[in-house]
């Protein structure tokens, strides 16, 4: 075992992580559409697919307003356009079907609920409730009866100043929320919700440069918000994930803010700051592997509380499997995409009762570099474990393991944690 613990006294860890967020929000002329004028009825019998697209489609000229009023209304796959405001009212439910016989889809996947393709100026608002009736298609994942992919809740790709607030996301089939290669993205006051026990409900997946994702309550069955950038086309001056902001969330069960397992785009600038977790199987998780990696930097999380979590603090380069020990390993030639982490600081975190302390695990040739841990306090049934890291440098923090060592170190410069 190569193990080394160096001062790092010239080390000076700075990170400028910009309150980044959107720069527009989406206008949306005045016009309003009431899908009821179109002849969707509220009686969760009557399939409103035709109606409340014709409402959507009469938007699509001027903009504006939709109105879904109060009421229950079932509904199959949608389309949205710019300039438009898809309004949940409260009192309101718009379900997805849920009978799979002649559901339709397209390129080798179910159509996604509500689809939106390079559109700008989209608002999905409201008090009400987007229910994705998704314990069928999760019976037919695990029966292995689905030969096609299946729906995602809200599926946008290139869009361009987005607002999604009031609303409550409900029993996807598949993830609730997806944008990706978005720009200007503010996600603000909704609620995320599905069983633990569902297949890939991911509460927020998401590519995009200029985002604020704030006062967001999620619990899912997958990850709470996935943070994904897997453009392998991408440079790395011009990634394709940056200037991102989650504050003020919380966070129940789910496997917590992830970063990766794509991340080969390249991602800067992101600050998590005042959120909770409480129940995540892991809460800070950084996860990519050899072949999907890119450079990821300027990370900061502050502020945060992490309770009963397994892996409350997990940082790894390989995905979905560490090996046994980190010695298995060795170093390979450094290829095309190979992941870098780089500059990520943790300040004003406590974590009690969890099971691992923290893994920060890189791959030899690609080691994590500079990560800074202030205040950081945590306790653990399990030490901490860090490997295959440059400099780790903790400041005014400490770590109680219940059993075994508090800190086991491989290939890592660690400071300030006795």
């Amino acid at each position: 075992m190569y193990k080394k613990l160096i001062g790092l006294t010239a080390f000076v860890l700075i990170i400028k992580v910009a309150q980044a967020q959107f720069t527009q929000l989406p206008v949306i002329p005045a016009t309003v559409y009431n899908v009821n004028d179109y002849g969707a009825v509220a009686d969760n019998k009557t399939v409103n697919t035709r109606a409340i697209q014709k409402a959507l489609d009469a938007a699509k000229a001027t903009g504006g307003t939709v109105l879904i009023p109060a009421g229950d209304y079932l509904c199959g796959p949608l389309n949205l356009y710019s300039k438009t405001n898809l309004q949940i009212a409260k009192g309101a439910t718009l379900r997805l079907r849920n009978d799979m016989d002649g559901f339709p889809a397209a390129n080798g996947r179910y159509l996604n609920f509500i689809n939106v393709a390079k559109a700008t100026d989209i608002k999905i608002s409201g008090g009400g409730t987007i229910d994705g009736q998704g314990e069928v298609w999760w019976k037919a994942t695990e029966a292995k009866s689905l030969t096609l992919r299946r729906p995602q809740m809200l599926y946008m790709e290139g869009a361009q100043r987005v607002e999604i607030s009031g609303v409550t996301f409900l029993n996807p089939p598949n993830t609730h929320i997806s944008l990706k290669n978005a720009l200007d993205v503010y996600i603000h006051d909704i609620v995320i919700q599905a069983p633990t026990t569902s297949h890939n409900t991911d509460g927020i997946n998401i590519s995009a440069k200029n985002c604020t994702i704030e006062h967001c309550t999620i619990n899912t069955g997958d990850d709470n918000i996935a943070i994904n950038f897997g453009n392998k086309e991408q440079a790395e001056n011009d990634p394709e994930v940056k200037n991102i902001v989650v504050k003020d969330c919380a966070f129940g069960y789910g496997h917590g803010l992830s970063i990766g397992s794509f991340t080969s785009g390249h991602l800067n600038n992101l600050l998590v700051s005042n959120c909770t977790f409480d129940g995540t199987t892991s809460a800070i998780r950084i996860k990519t592997a050899r072949g999907r990696g890119g450079v990821l930097s300027n990370v900061t999380y502050e502020g945060i509380t992490i309770k009963n979590s397994r892996y409350p603090i997990f940082i790894s380069e390989y995905y979905p499997h560490e090996p046994k020990t980190p010695q298995e390993d060795v170093a390979t030639a450094i290829g095309d995409h190979n992941p870098v982490y780089k500059n990520i600081s943790l300040k004003n975190i406590t974590v009690t009762n969890s099971q691992e302390a923290l893994i920060i695990w890189g791959i030899p040739e690609s080691p994590v570099q500079h990560i800074r841990l202030e205040n950081v306090k945590i306790s653990a049934k399990n030490g901490a474990q860090i490997y295959n890291v440059t400099n780790a440098e903790f400041i005014n923090s400490s770590i109680e393991a219940a059993s075994g060592e508090k800190l086991r170190v491989y290939r890592a410069g660690v400071t300030g944690l006795n």
